[in-house]
């Protein structure tokens, strides 16, 4: 009998890998003391016990991937979040922070240096969550250049910490894919290093140079800067990997210079132009030369930021030129070629659906279910599941395009959305954030995430309000009832909106204006007297903190920016009818408003063009030996320039790309929008002969304009002044 219970023991241990519980482990020790602003401690001095038990969930099936899971329960008179992975432990603590804590970690926020102020309450009874996605993906290209182009490491590893928060496993990385293609270039095509950074984009626009869009724009880059990315890129990937991440790394699909056949003499495609820019070519994926030049490519890529197991590509996107080539083949030549990097992973394709021709519909036949992983980019606008026959795809939420500012979301749609998808849909494998760029409207990414740690969806509007509880740490009425307002107005979008509709201010001037940027629009969706309603009603909770600061200038912007919509058409309507007196009064409070929001944006660092600016002129401290002229290059050729024209006047006009990435930002809205609106209004309404261009790149060039980061002023101050100024003030 007792070698019968020995033997049943042994049969269970090997049925279920047993392993020993990790208490406190390091990498999650190191977090928390990071998002706490802690030195280094002994664990018993933190306000959380964790707990790694990886038997915490058991498969009844063979081989079955383990779904990641965490418990909220006690120990030792604390506060204890066990979990069955590293991360699933660390969305157990931001749970926990959340519901438990009242403690919202945000962009605005991203640690918490009171900690000593906060109680930890201990659970009255154990909570369990078991994750229904076994992909929760995060980033889009574009958010690499339109928030992150101007990140130190410090930034950086805040932002990790916060995907952690989050429950993140795969996101994107692509930092340092400039040092790839240099070294690549250089060690095996006989590019001089002047030849290989003629190919490769600025700090700014490096998203569309690895899409395959463009070329050099925003360069060249100084060797200092190729030095300093190979020792991000590391930091970024261990980082990653430490808090139990698998980043997505950039993949080779046949991108290659444009002078690569001169260069070289292998066969070349021209793929054409992008908005202006000359794209780089590709190498036909079915000719031999591609294996010998996609293995070179994951080796240093390897080297740089080591092998993962997924890899992102998006061949053949956006009006790419296939001509010659067999479409079919080249997507099972690329796969073969990633597959065949590395032979100790099972590697995963990672392709985003956007705007598919029929062509790109091919990659469904040539990759085996299992070996591809389809980001439906904009899933809570349009999905496609049903199209991918069979492959697991990822419910993707995409709420900003370009960084424009605005408040605007699908709070709704994406609880329902999810949980609609997932039941009809059997392939919907994951959940991923897709934004063109990040930093605004944090409640959107505080649901989507959350979701598939819900067992059933939740309701909308007792998230909501528990939600202003945990964002500002008290419950108040009022700021219950503003949530709600806009839970209901501009975070219930019903259409395909891309990103906030946009700023009438932030046009280039006319009475009609109708879009800021060329693919946006100036229509509220939404009854604007809700917004200003929840901007007033949060005004009056009269609370404190950076939480409550952020949400109250956002939320406010977005309220006076909609009555500045209105005002411009009282503008066009008195012009018209030859009403000089109301013409002049309505012209006079436009630009004044413009003031105020600039003024009102200038007390909080997280809406200062300073802090954009700063950013980017700091990446030159990190590295030893570089001068002003590193900074400017850093801030004007690229930082301002992103967002404004973009790029020359050819790129910005007849490309279409001026204004795509406008900010409504304090010392922007004074020193860059104004001066257009006063132009305009000093020329009889008329734009200059020779258009706006001149007078916008001489704005993002200009050394002798410098921009602070440190906020002036008292937020409630000021935005009270601006409520009576304008008699915007409402009833009920």
């Amino acid at each position: 009998m007792k070698k019968l219970l020995v033997s049943l023991i042994c049969l269970f241990l090997l049925t279920f890998d047993v392993k020993a519980e990790v208490v406190n482990p390091e990498a999650v020790s190191n977090f928390l003391d990071r998002i706490f602003c802690q030195q280094p401690t002994v664990n018993s001095q933190q306000p959380i016990l964790t707990i790694l038990d990886e038997n915490l969930v058991q498969q009844p099936k063979a081989n079955s991937q383990q779904p990641d899971a965490f418990i909220i329960t006690s120990k030792d008179g604390k506060p204890c979040i066990k979990g069955n992975s590293i991360s699933a432990i660390t969305t157990g603590i931001n749970w926990y922070l959340n519901h438990y804590a009242h403690i919202n970690i945000s962009w605005n926020q991203l640690t918490i240096d009171d900690i000593e102020s906060h109680d930890f309450p201990l659970p009255e009874k154990e909570e369990r969550h078991v994750c229904s996605a076994d992909y929760r993906y995060y980033l889009n290209y574009c958010t690499f250049s339109y928030s992150m182009s101007v990140w130190t490491w410090e930034r950086w590893e805040k932002e990790i910490d916060w995907m952690a928060l989050h429950g993140i496993n795969m996101p994107l990385q692509i930092v340092g894919l400039d040092v790839v293609w240099k070294r690549l270039l250089t060690e095996y095509y006989n590019y001089t290093s002047e030849e290989a950074n003629a190919f490769i984009a600025g700090p700014c626009f490096q998203a569309w140079w690895g899409m395959n869009n463009l070329e050099q724009w925003g360069g060249p880059n100084p060797e200092w800067w190729y030095e300093r990315q190979a020792k991000l890129a590391k930091k970024i990937c261990d980082r990653m990997r430490e808090l139990g991440m698998q980043p997505v790394l950039p993949g080779f699909s046949g991108m290659v210079p444009s002078n690569f056949t001169q260069k070289t003499g292998i066969p070349t495609n021209s793929q054409g132009e992008w908005c202006g820019f000359t794209r780089p070519y590709i190498i036909n994926p079915n000719d031999e030369a591609f294996k010998s030049l996609a293995a070179n490519y994951y080796k240093v890529l390897h080297e740089v930021m080591g092998p993962s197991k997924y890899y992102s590509m998006d061949p053949f996107h956006e009006g790419a030129n296939t001509s010659g080539i067999d479409v079919a083949s080249a997507y099972k030549a690329i796969a073969d070629a990633m597959f065949a990097a590395n032979d100790d992973i099972d590697e995963k394709w990672v392709i985003q659906y956007w705007q598919w021709s029929s062509d790109q519909y091919k990659v469904l036949d040539q990759v085996s279910q299992g070996d591809l992983i389809i980001l439906d980019l904009f899933s809570t606008a349009h999905t496609h599941f049903q199209e991918y026959k069979g492959h697991e795809a990822v419910y993707c939420m995409l709420p900003n395009f370009g960084g424009r500012s605005g408040f605007m979301g699908r709070f709704n749609g994406v609880i329902n959305g999810y949980f609609d998808n997932k039941n009809s849909h059997s392939n919907i494998k994951g959940i991923g954030a897709t934004p063109e760029a990040i930093g605004s409207v944090p409640v959107l990414y505080d649901i989507l995430f959350e979701l598939p740690w819900h067992e059933e969806r939740p309701n909308p509007e007792e998230w909501m309000r528990n939600y202003s509880i945990s964002r500002y740490g008290v419950e108040n009425e009022y700021a219950q009832q503003a949530w709600e307002l806009l839970r209901n107005s501009a975070l219930n979008c019903k259409t395909a909106l891309q990103g906030p509709h946009e700023a009438v201010v932030c046009a280039r001037p006319s009475l009609t204006v109708d879009k800021v940027s060329s693919w946006g629009g100036t229509e509220i969706f939404y009854n604007p007297d809700d917004v200003k309603k929840a901007a007033q009603l949060l005004l009056e909770a009269d609370l404190s903190g950076e939480n409550y600061n952020f949400d109250l200038i956002e939320i406010s912007r977005q309220a006076l920016m909609d009555y500045a919509y209105f005002l411009l058409k009282d503008i066009n309507k008195a012009y018209n009818s030859d009403d000089i007196k109301s013409f002049k009064k309505n012209r006079d409070l436009f630009l004044s408003l413009i003031n105020d929001i600039d003024i009102l944006l200038n007390t909080d660092k997280n809406f200062m063009l300073g802090n954009w600016t700063q950013m980017a002129r700091n990446i030159a401290d990190e590295v030893e030996s570089t001068t002003d002229f590193d900074k400017d290059w850093l801030e004007l050729n690229n930082a301002r320039t992103l967002i404004t024209t973009w790029g020359e006047e050819t790129n910005a006009d007849k490309g279409g790309l001026r204004d795509y990435s406008y900010r409504a930002w304090g010392g922007m809205l004074k020193d860059f929008y104004l001066p257009r609106w006063e132009y305009f209004f000093e020329n009889d309404c008329k734009s200059p002969e020779e258009g706006w261009f001149k007078m916008e790149r001489e704005w993002s060039l200009n050394d002798k304009l410098k921009y602070k980061n440190e906020a002036k002023g008292n937020t409630k101050k000021v935005l009270s002044k601006i409520w009576k100024k304008y008699r915007l003030t409402t009833n009920g």
